[in-house]
């Protein structure tokens, strides 16, 4: 699912070095548990005693763990398996089920390890496949060691169990000898995929981690003996799994990994090492462990003989841990998962032994984990970008479990974690959206909670304790504690609003030692500051994303800027303009590529990631270049919200700038203004599109025309080569995931007011979905495009106005107008001005200069009443009867309108009357 891209830990200290290298080989240390220590496990055991929720989680942990508890040592320890069947990380990424026909891509198969072994089936028709009793060849195959050899096996066992006969054509359909099912050129790996997400992940690794937990929260050592013996086995065969080695993704070689590939491989692994360190005080003392495993040791001819506790001990920590420690590239991954993981060995491994090493991971990561506007800086804001974030908080919250004092340990020694969990409150949009930055997210749909954290509730073991342990710290605590650490009550109003706005049953912690206290606590900020957080115009300079806010509830709208292109899990999206208003994502990205066409590199998954897919402008061709620009005006008054950034590096170093204002007409109403100048090149063309609808046009005389080409996908290119500037197209919303109230309608009108420009529609393909689904759909588009002769450089000043509605546009009239210099010369084309006739008899003058040109000190407006300013960007808004009502100047000094004479000493930055509320 991830690509090969990550930010990674760039120097540890020599120092740091040499000590981890002398954890990977020293011999066992460890003489207690490191995370869950007699105190902690007490207080947890008092709170299932008195608190109902922490009651329902031991229930459901104890009730998950009967399955493993029902079977045998004998049969837990053969649960494990050897590197010797080609493993598949999908049974075909882009296949269909070969009995019904449907398409199944990616990790749509189902499987149920404990209640249909060595099964996989179709979420359709419910087949069953491989047909075959794999079971029975499996253990047909197995050698003396208790692992399959494929040569072992008994080929005549591999046929259609429902169609057994000789002669019966279909007693080789559907059969499965470990390499997958084959039928022509296509190939279904059943079996390979099976070994992964049914027999590993559900049966060997959750196993392991339910049975630890249990063990945890009950006190019962049964639960910890058998977790042992299925983690001695895992370390019997650990070292031997090489994904880059053994395994396909997408049908083609695997990268690295161990059972998994290596991004699963680094979480699995560190499950498996809290885990241990959960049963670690039970198991040491635990006689029939070591007489069991001892016994399996000489029956298989194991080296090591399991004859004492620390031969046990010595093969989890070697074969495991310290593996891992010395075969880093395995659990290599996005970061800083990789370093969470090495820090969470090397105290588990001893806490005493291992606090120096521990200490150079950690300050070390989160040096780099925070560097970027207190994140990483990586792509896909709603996914990526927050999925390391998310470790990072569960990791500081495990280790303060024990040590109160250590958050705040580490936000002295690393401040800029005051700005980590900040970050995904200010780029959260009308409570549900996220700019859709990066492989994040689909198309047009809302993301739901705040994604700093993820809010852990009890009774969904299966979707939201994934990658961490069963017994999680509180994200609701962790987030109380940032707000004790920097007064900050948003991060109360996020915990508050990831509880679905209700304080029953905070904060979900386990390890907690008082809820109804912090229940009320809550509920005292709640009380003095409200529970809707106070959030303004935002400009993460550094991640290179500004977002425009103004409106309050229902009415609330969002203007986001993109303004670097590129970076991990990024895409080529610089300049890309996104609007969130009306309740929904009306200028969406398109999302997550759709890697179930083939993978990363397949053309509809290169489709999605291009410039030519986003709202932006594409320069002959081609995606702009890695590389990020910088904010060169930004405003933030009660009606004009402006954001302006510059980035030659995406254009070989070309002008590449966007302008774009949120412009306020009341408290529910807008318009959304876009300038984007363009320089070098000889072809030019602005893409834009909005929510799912239909797109009607307006003023343009379309005919048939060639497609744009370029690699992208979209087609039924119709263009008018001749348009005059003020046409537009309106959008009609199709609600297709039931966002707005019954009956509600939402439309957008896109005006268009570029000269010496052809401009038509094209439909851009999509996927309906994620990387899950196969639902293809095509949207309408508006292209604008402007080509220049041959031997001409081009440069074009892309002018449009964006208004959502659900009765009509805010804006009854909107013109371009001509501005000139003091001395009565026409300004050139990248100087823009607009009027805009609002529906109530108001009028708005806008005058966007063209800041690049630094000689010309005034423009005139030949309006009604004339507009002079030296402001690069000012809006005057005229009453019905002609008078100034408001004025906004941007860098500027003065302006004059009709009955306004504003004149200021000194230019400003920003300047707005009337200057009170």
């Amino acid at each position: 699912m991830c690509k090969h891209r990550q930010i990674r830990l760039a120097v540890v200290c020599l120092g740091g070095l040499l000590m981890i290298a002398a954890a990977q080989s020293q011999e066992p240390t460890k003489q207690a548990s490191t995370l869950y220590p007699p105190d902690i496990v007490e207080r947890m055991r008092h709170n299932v005693a008195n608190d109902p929720w922490a009651r329902e989680v031991y229930d459901s942990v104890v009730q998950a763990a009967q399955p493993w508890m029902e079977r045998s040592d004998d049969q837990l320890w053969a649960l494990m398996f050897g590197p010797s069947i080609t493993r598949s990380w999908m049974v075909w990424s882009n296949g269909h089920c070969p009995a019904c026909g449907t398409d199944v891509p990616m990790y749509n198969w189902k499987m149920d390890a404990l209640e249909r072994p060595w099964k996989v089936q179709c979420p359709h028709c419910s087949a069953l496949f491989p047909t075959n009793d794999f079971e029975a060849f499996y253990r047909s195959g197995l050698d003396e060691r208790g692992l399959f050899e494929p040569g072992r096996a008994d080929r005549s066992l591999l046929f259609n169990a429902e169609h057994s006969e000789a002669e019966d054509p279909l007693r080789g359909f559907g059969v499965d000898d470990g390499e997958g099912y084959v039928d022509g050129d296509k190939r279904w790996r059943f079996i390979g995929a099976y070994l992964i997400y049914g027999q590993w992940k559900q049966a060997i690794v959750a196993g392991i981690r339910i049975l630890a937990a249990a063990h945890v929260l009950t006190g019962e050592p049964h639960y910890a003996h058998k977790a042992a013996v299925m983690l001695d086995r895992v370390a019997d065969v650990y070292p031997s799994f090489d994904f880059g080695a053994q395994a396909l993704v997408y049908e083609v070689k695997g990268a690295r990994g161990y059972v998994s590939t290596w991004h699963d491989a680094c979480e699995e692994t560190r499950e498996m090492v809290q885990a241990y360190d959960m049963i670690f005080e039970a198991i040491r003392d635990d006689k029939d462990l070591v007489a069991f495993l001892s016994a399996k040791a000489e029956a298989c001819g194991i080296e090591n003989p399991k004859a004492s506790w620390l031969d046990i001990q010595r093969n989890i920590e070697g074969r495991i841990l310290r593996d891992a420690l010395n075969n880093r590239p395995k659990i290599t991954t996005n970061y800083p998962r990789t370093e969470i993981a090495v820090a969470i060995i090397l105290a588990t491994l001893g806490w005493k032994e291992h606090e120096q090493p521990y200490w150079e991971v950690v300050d070390a990561m989160l040096k780099q984990a925070t560097a970027v506007d207190g994140v990483t800086g990586e792509k896909g804001l709603a996914g990526y970008s927050c999925f390391t974030i998310r470790a990072l908080a569960l990791f500081l919250a495990e280790f303060s479990k024990a040590e109160p004092r250590f958050l705040a340990k580490v936000v002295e020694r690393h401040p800029r974690l005051r700005e980590t969990y900040r970050f995904f409150i200010d780029t959260r949009c009308l409570d549900q959206y996220y700019p859709l930055s990066g492989d994040t997210g689909s198309f047009a749909k809302p993301v739901g909670q705040y994604v700093g954290v993820q809010f852990l509730k009890p009774g969904l073991l299966d979707q939201s304790f994934s990658y961490w342990t069963f017994l999680p710290p509180s994200m609701y605590t962790f987030l109380w504690r940032l707000y004790e650490l920097t007064g900050d009550e948003a991060y109360v109003q996020t915990l508050y609003d990831g509880n679905d706005r209700s304080l029953v049953g905070l904060p979900f912690d386990l390890y907690g030692e008082n809820p109804e206290a912090f229940r009320e606590q809550v509920a005292a900020v709640l009380e003095r500051r409200g529970v809707e957080v106070d959030l303004g115009s935002v400009n993460k300079r550094e991640w290179h994303l500004a977002i425009l806010r103004s409106g309050q509830g229902v009415h609330r709208r969002a203007l986001w800027l993109d303004y670097d292109s590129g970076g991990g899990h990024g895409h080529a999206d610089g300049m890309n303009l996104g609007l969130f208003a009306k309740g929904l994502d009306l200028m969406p990205e398109f999302g997550y590529p759709p890697v179930q066409y083939g993978g990363w590199g397949s053309p509809r998954a290169r489709w999605y990631t291009m410039t030519a897919a986003h709202n932006a402008v594409v320069v002959d061709g081609a995606n702009t270049a890695n590389g990020a620009g910088e904010t060169t005006l930004w405003a933030d008054g009660r009606v004009l919200h402006a954001m302006r950034a510059n980035a030659p590096q995406l254009n070989q170093g070309r002008r590449f700038e966007r302008t774009a204002l949120l412009i306020d007409v009341s408290d529910e109403a807008f318009y959304v203004v876009d300038v984007f100048r363009v320089s070098g090149g000889s072809d030019h063309a602005k893409f834009f599109h909005s929510h799912f609808g239909e797109a009607t046009p307006h003023g343009l005389a379309l005919e048939p025309a060639a497609d744009y080409g370029h690699g992208t996908h979209m087609r039924n290119f119709r263009m008018d080569a001749g348009v005059e500037p003020g046409w537009h197209v309106d959008w009609r919303v199709e609600d297709r995931y039931d966002l707005l109230p019954e009956r509600a309608e939402v439309r957008l009108r896109y005006t268009d007011l570029t000269r010496d420009a052809q401009a038509g529609l094209a439909e851009g393909w999509i996927v309906a979905g994620s990387f899950d689904s196969t639902q293809e759909l095509w949207i309408p588009r508006v292209v604008v495009r402007r080509q220049a002769t041959e031997g001409e450089a081009l440069e074009s000043t892309f002018v449009a106005v964006i208004q959502p509605y659900e009765t009509e546009p805010v804006g009854r009239t909107i013109r371009r107008l001509t501005p000139a210099g003091k001395d009565g010369t026409v300004l050139s084309d990248t100087h823009v001005a607009l009027e805009v006739n609002l529906v109530d008899g108001r009028k708005d003058l806008l005058i966007a200069r063209d800041s690049s040109a630094s000689d010309l000190a005034d423009v005139l407006l030949d309006a009604d009443p004339e507009l002079a300013t030296d402001a690069e960007l000012c809006l005057v808004r005229l009453a019905p009867d002609g008078t100034v009502a408001h004025a906004v100047l941007c860098n500027g000094s003065y302006a004059h309108c009709g009955n306004l004479h504003a004149e200021l000493a000194a230019p400003a930055a920003f300047t707005e009357w009337p200057a009170g509320g």
